[in-house]
């Protein structure tokens, strides 16, 4: 039986890892490698620009923007397409937020490159492949999250900790947008957002901009908002 061919794009910010893929992935006469990006940025661009693969090899820790972020940003544009994150760690809340990004699975850099083959033909089959034990890691962790945050009321509403203007930052980064796009976007300076940033963060008493998108998404809060 024939099968079906998968564009993929590789976006991880070793090039060494990116031609190793790209050798690996190039012997099997379903797939073919459209594009590469170094980092989260660079692949958001591209898509941006008119690439359009069927599926992207996603590095979850990248440079300028992280692969999270970028995984959140480029289902935006593109709510078909396929991503599978790609990492050496093994940590719960990492697997987690890639997950709530829209992530259709996960393969750690330690895997068998037969097993990243076969998560790619289940992710274009099924829309979704992820290793049951990974999957189950990462229901425990929002488990356990979602009793910490009944412990934490004052979490529980963003609108009533920040102000006006925080909320319109806080809406930017719903949409994946970096700190320049945000301060273009509200007509202020760099470092009056990261200003904001420090205050968000702050108030949220968390520590990353990934953090206060999982608990504005929480909340109900959706990309589709507008940002001002």
């Amino acid at each position: 039986m024939m099968l079906r061919t998968t564009r993929i794009f590789l976006a991880d910010d070793h090039m060494l890892v990116r031609q190793g893929m790209r050798s690996l992935l190039e012997m099997e006469e379903d797939i073919v490698i459209v594009g590469e990006a170094s980092n989260g940025a660079d692949a958001v661009e591209k898509v941006q620009n008119g690439l359009r693969p069927h599926m992207i090899l996603m590095d979850v820790n990248m440079p300028i923007m992280t692969g999270i972020e970028a995984t959140r940003r480029i289902k935006m544009l593109m709510p078909d397409v396929l991503i599978i994150g790609l990492t050496a760690s093994e940590d719960d809340s990492t697997i987690s937020e890639m997950l709530k990004a829209g992530a259709s699975g996960y393969v750690l850099k330690s895997a068998a490159a037969s097993e990243l083959v076969k998560t790619i033909r289940s992710a274009r089959s099924n829309r979704t492949a992820i290793d049951p034990t990974l999957r189950s890691r990462a229901d425990r962790y929002n488990h356990r999250n979602a009793f910490s945050e009944q412990e934490m009321p004052e979490k529980k509403n963003i609108h009533q900790q920040l102000t006006r203007r925080e909320l319109d930052v806080m809406k930017a980064l719903l949409h994946g947008y970096s700190n320049k796009e945000i301060a273009r976007e509200l007509i202020i300076s760099e470092r009056t957002v990261q200003t904001h940033l420090s205050n968000i963060f702050s108030k949220m008493d968390v520590n990353s901009r990934t953090e206060a998108v999982l608990i504005a998404m929480r909340d109900g809060w959706s990309a589709q908002q507008p940002v001002m």
